[in-house]
């Protein structure tokens, strides 16, 4: 499975890198299929490229909804007991 995740550009260099902010955690990916791309911007990121520019709301309404999932992982519902 693949996954496609949004993270905020906190610097840009002139060989096509920058660095993002995923979660807390920053990563180099390359930006060389979103020229357009500015600081502070949120990109798509997927397999280390941006793929694509995002709306600000609609990164966060994402991360929101990943952060949310993550708290479901951490605390799993009580799944009924089968008898044996």
């Amino acid at each position: 499975m693949c996954l496609a995740v949004p993270a905020e550009v906190m610097t840009l260099d002139d060989k096509g890198f920058a660095e993002v902010n995923l979660d807390g955690v920053r990563h180099s990916v390359c930006v060389d299929l979103v020229p357009h791309v500015r600081l502070g911007d949120f990109v798509i990121v997927h397999a280390g490229f941006a793929i694509s520019v995002l709306d600000p709301t609609e990164a966060e309404q994402t991360l929101e909804l990943f952060r949310e999932l993550n708290a479901l992982v951490e605390t799993p519902a009580s799944l009924p007991h089968s008898p044996h």
